[in-house]
């Protein structure tokens, strides 16, 4: 494999469960709330991090970094990792050159370096130091700092070469402002078409994460708890635990009965209610046994809102209509966030982002009436966990 690999257990000074992969010229982000292990992740590749009771491996284009098993513990010199710090850790008696230089590896001359710079943007701004510079100009000295770690200069002209590195990124784009995180967004997809090195994201933005990401880790207490396409994931989250790490907001209780040909009901329960229950069309994947215990979770993107008392001109096998009153409309520019209480189980509520547009259309507000139509797919069920 032309990527990095990453195997990790360890118990003290903080637990780590990590295992994930990042192909050659993929970006997997990393993702969790503040502590939860993802900075230490990143350490860990680069060497800077390494607890004392450490299992497991760390490989980049088959090359070991680290392997317990063979005894393997290469020191952070010796691997080809290109770490930007959060708050970018320049040295602020250096000039933007001289900071890229110093990270620079055997081979790099000076021309090297002022070449890669001028492919940032940095030409003119070589000889500043970084207080001369802006928040924008000092990620990109960072990022071209990183990068010298990871490219051999032959890279500079050689468009996509596999490269043996791997290039960290400890979330770069949170101290800048808007307009220059946009623009940094697109020198990063840039750079993507030109190096072909595994990339790294640490982030806890998940709209950053969906929009730069293959795919992500979401990680919780140094445990890596699933992996996968960021719309999957978001959409699919394998327990309770990622469903709140992904900031689902409709998340509930039920119980699944099985059907016939493929479908199933999905009863939603209220647990302070036991005898009160409303039933959903889903799918049966076969993966759930009859009468299980679940959580589950609506994607609220594949619910279609329709005026009180409309029929949907192509009501699809298996969709759920649901008769909602709105409780409450708080407007946030172009879209509203409306909380929606089921007629059928009125202790339950939803929360749908609704545009204003069509609320306008429907001509409904704080106290109004609406229709759900929910399809199947926009159910994702998760069976209870028992200890």
């Amino acid at each position: 494999m032309n990527g990095l690999q990453v195997q990790l257990r360890s118990t003290s000074p903080i637990r780590l469960e990590a295992e994930f992969d990042c192909g050659a010229g993929e970006l997997v982000a990393l993702v969790g709330p503040s502590g939860s292990g993802k900075t230490s992740m990143l350490r860990a590749i680069a060497g800077l991090w390494t607890p004392a009771d450490v299992q497991g491996h760390i490989r980049v284009a088959g090359q070991a970094w680290l392997d317990t098993a063979a005894g393997v513990q290469l020191s952070p010199q010796e691997r080809r990792a290109g770490l930007v710090f959060q708050h970018y850790a320049l040295f602020p008696h250096m000039t933007a050159q001289a900071n890229v230089a110093l990270a620079a590896g055997p081979g790099w001359s000076g021309a090297d370096v002022q070449t890669l710079l001028a492919r940032l943007g940095l030409a003119t701004l070589s000889q500043r130091r970084p207080s001369q510079l802006s928040g924008g100009q000092q990620q990109r000295v960072a990022l071209a700092r990183a990068l010298v770690r990871v490219m051999p200069t032959a890279s500079l002209t050689s468009a996509s070469a596999h490269l043996p590195g791997v290039l960290l990124l400890d979330e770069p784009f949170s101290a800048v402002d808007a307009p220059t995180r946009q623009t940094l967004y697109r020198e990063l997809a840039a750079l993507r078409q030109k190096v072909s090195v595994p990339m790294v994201l640490v982030t806890h933005d998940l709209a950053e994460a969906r929009r730069l990401a293959d795919r992500v880790v979401i990680v919780d207490a140094g445990q890596s708890l699933q992996t996968g396409e960021p719309a999957r994931v978001f959409a699919s989250p394998r327990n309770a635990r990622v469903a709140e790490l992904v900031g689902i907001q409709n998340h509930f209780e039920g119980r699944f009965l099985k059907g016939e040909a493929g479908w199933g009901r999905l009863c939603w329960t209220d647990p302070s209610q036991p005898e009160a229950g409303l039933d959903l069309a889903v799918f049966d994947k076969n993966k759930i046994d009859d009468g299980t215990r679940v959580t589950w979770v609506l994607n609220g993107e594949q619910v279609d809102v329709m005026a009180d008392g409309e029929m949907p001109s192509l009501a699809e096998p298996g969709h759920t209509r649901l008769r909602c009153q709105l409780l409450e409309v708080l407007s946030l520019g172009e879209i509203s966030l409306c909380t929606l209480r089921s007629e059928a189980l009125p202790s339950q509520t939803i929360t749908l982002n609704l545009t204003s547009r069509l609320l306008r259309r429907l001509q409904v507000g704080a106290g109004g009436w609406v229709q759900l139509l929910i399809a199947p797919g926009a159910l994702h069920i998760m069976p209870v966990r028992t200890k």
